[in-house]
């Protein structure tokens, strides 16, 4: 293998010309894409946000040197004179262009117009977007996606069309986009198509109604049918005048919209739908270190490739990076890529979190060295050792600032801690003095059919790494170290999908909270640090859809002095605590059910004070206390 210095050299790479062998060397076309040559997609938020949302020549020059064979703006799909301008710079450079478009069209709760047309889920959730069942919906696709195609067939660098299928809409969700929909429009279809007299049914209604007079099943199988052919009839609509223009399909896996229909009516053997998963965006947790990583992502592909495989359709299938995720360094990225590229047809970046003028060059770097790889056939760099520091944790604990200390009394006392479950990444902090052994039980708790195990990585004051380690799934596991100084220590824990706990300590240990900390199934009570001569602070709740959280907050003599909830139609929620303390103190808060909705997956953050929640009393931090000195 070559060394760094070696492979820089390469990275000017324009891939109007691709390598067969050592020889010969052809043009790219656009039949090569995901076959013969790996796909290398940049959705670019990067470059685009630094002009102002608009693409220039130079964005696409670029790519193309970074060695991306396919550009595709985020904003843009609507303006068809900047579509076209943007085909022909790709052309230019020899790289194609997939213009990005969301799946779903907005549909005001307020238009008349919309009425009994808007999506309604299954518990009656109505959300403001046009029901798949709707002719708007399919009106507004077909008005640019034929227009792509008209382009495509005078100018083939203008591959297709990327759909986004997230669901980004307000409101209590079901899910992804789209699942049945009993919107008014497709009941009263459905109802006179069968000769049903249909009594009059709120929302929520409805799918209880369907299943109690067994309609439930011809309904499904009705709508599905009409899926087909509106897939159907656009695929026909673009083969008039390109068969060989290209759907891309976002995500996976795919819902019952898109696995028993778009799957199946939008692809043909000419020209298969490309699966766009997004899976691989980062690593399985934010402090799961890089080949433990690579190994889960690879194994997340394999699994979701079946889906497609056993529907027998014909597909190509890109695995996903997306750099705004935590954990998803530069030189991770780079190694994902070709550790993706390696099973699949490919890869594809959602290019959002860098800056043009700041980390860009970073990340651009280590995606011209993965797209050099890729293109040498050099998987095995998946595997090369870091050349970076694996800095997740250092890049946390810097944003701290002086986080204080907490009672030296506390420090070698082992107590049993209150079950709090933490999900997603949480960095804690230790207070710990020279030569007295510490000792943390950490659990990883089973979640749903999630199977993940726990991971842990131990830093000192200097952020440099001490030692890490796992826990199986549904298992307790120790953490244990002897300080060569006193000072805090900083412990990352993160497993995956599953949530976990920390369930006895001899040291005080906080929870940073700066950013959000993810917990499940609320908190009894959590305790903070006011200090003296504070005016306000703040307390910012985060839930998700049907999932809410009210949190009180109680000043040090439990007295309730504030609170605030999330809602079904608000998933967010700020709540500033004024005149909060004159001599300082304890405070706590609290994760409670909200009014409305089901107490699941809520974050919480603190601005305005330390950001250091502890499970005990005991175990508070005190900025710019030197109580353990």
């Amino acid at each position: 293998m070559r060394t760094m210095l070696g492979i820089l050299l390469t990275m000017a790479v324009v891939p109007a010309v691709v390598a067969q062998d050592a020889e010969t060397s052809t043009e790219l076309r656009r039949e090569d894409l995901g076959r013969t040559v790996k796909f290398t997609c940049v959705v670019d938020k990067v470059m685009q946000a630094h002009k102002g949302w608009v693409v220039e020549e130079w964005m696409i020059r670029e790519a193309a040197e970074a060695g991306f064979n396919i550009y595709s703006p985020r904003i843009g799909y609507d303006n068809l004179d900047a579509v076209k301008q943007v085909t022909a710079w790709c052309d230019e450079y020899g790289i194609f262009h997939l213009p990005w478009m969301r799946g779903t069209l907005a549909a005001s709760l307020d238009d008349p117009k919309a009425e009994g047309k808007r999506v309604v889920w299954a518990s009656g959730s109505e959300q403001p977007l046009w029901s798949p069942n709707s002719d708007e919906l399919w009106e507004w696709m077909a008005r640019y996606i034929v227009a792509y195609a008209k382009m495509s067939a005078e100018n083939e660098h203008l591959l297709g069309v990327f759909l986004d299928y997230e669901n980004y809409a307000p409101g209590q969700r079901g899910g992804n986009l789209y699942s049945l929909s009993y919107d008014q429009d497709i009941m009263n279809r459905f109802a006179a198509s069968e000769g049903i007299d249909l009594p009059d049914l709120a929302p929520k209604d409805r799918a209880p109604w369907l299943r109690e007079q067994q309609f439930h099943d011809p309904f499904e199988a009705f709508q599905v049918a009409e899926w087909h052919r509106r897939c159907r009839t656009l695929r026909e609509a673009v083969d008039n005048y390109d068969p060989a223009f290209q759907f891309w399909l976002y995500p996976v896996p795919g819902t019952p919209f898109l696995q028993e229909a778009a799957y199946r009516e939008l692809g043909t053997k000419q020209s298969p739908i490309v699966i766009a998963d997004q899976t691989t965006y980062g690593r399985p947790s934010e402090f799961t270190p890089e080949p433990l990583s690579i190994a889960a992502n690879r194994e997340k592909l394999k699994k979701y490739l079946e889906i497609p495989r056993a529907m027998n359709i014909p597909f190509l299938y890109a695995g996903g990076i997306d750099p705004v995720v935590h954990g998803a360094d530069p030189e991770f990225c780079g190694k994902n890529a070709v550790a993706i590229s390696d099973l699949t047809d490919g890869y594809w970046i959602f290019y959002e979190g860098p800056k043009y003028e700041d980390t860009h060059k970073d990340y651009w770097k280590w995606f011209t060295w993965a797209n050099t790889a890729i293109a040498e056939g050099r998987f095995d760099a998946q595997y090369a050792p870091r050349k970076t520091e694996e800095g997740f944790i250092a890049a946390l604990s810097r944003g701290i600032g002086t986080p204080g200390f907490a009672s030296a009394d506390a420090i070698g006392k082992a107590i049993d801690l209150p079950l709090q479950k933490l999900r997603g990444a949480s960095l804690l902090l230790l207070a710990c003095k020279k030569g007295v052994a510490v000792t943390m039980t950490v659990q990883d708790i089973p979640l749903g059919r999630y199977t993940d195990p726990l991971h842990w990585e131990l830093r000192g004051p200097a952020y440099g790494v001490i030692q890490n380690g796992d826990v199986d799934h549904d298992d307790s596991g120790l953490v244990q170290f002897t300080p060569e100084a006193d000072g805090v220590y900083f412990l990352g824990l993160s497993s995956g999908a599953c949530s976990y706990g920390i369930t006895r300590s001899n040291v005080p240990i906080a929870v940073y909270a700066k950013r959000g900390v993810g917990t499940i199934q609320g908190a009894k009570r959590l305790y903070f640090q006011v200090p003296e001569d504070t005016e306000s602070f703040t307390i910012q709740l985060q839930g998700s859809g049907g999932e809410t959280v009210r949190a009180n907050v109680c000043d040090p003599e439990g007295k309730l002095v504030a609170t605030t909830q999330t809602t079904l139609s608000s998933s967010l929620a700020t709540l500033p605590v004024e005149n909060a303390s004159k001599s300082g103190g304890v405070w706590s808060l609290s994760l409670v059910k909200a009014d409305e909705g089901v107490l699941e997956d809520a974050r919480i953050q603190i601005e305005g004070i330390p950001p250091l929640l502890s499970l005990d009393p005991s175990h508070v931090f005190r900025p710019g206390s030197d109580q353990a000195k």
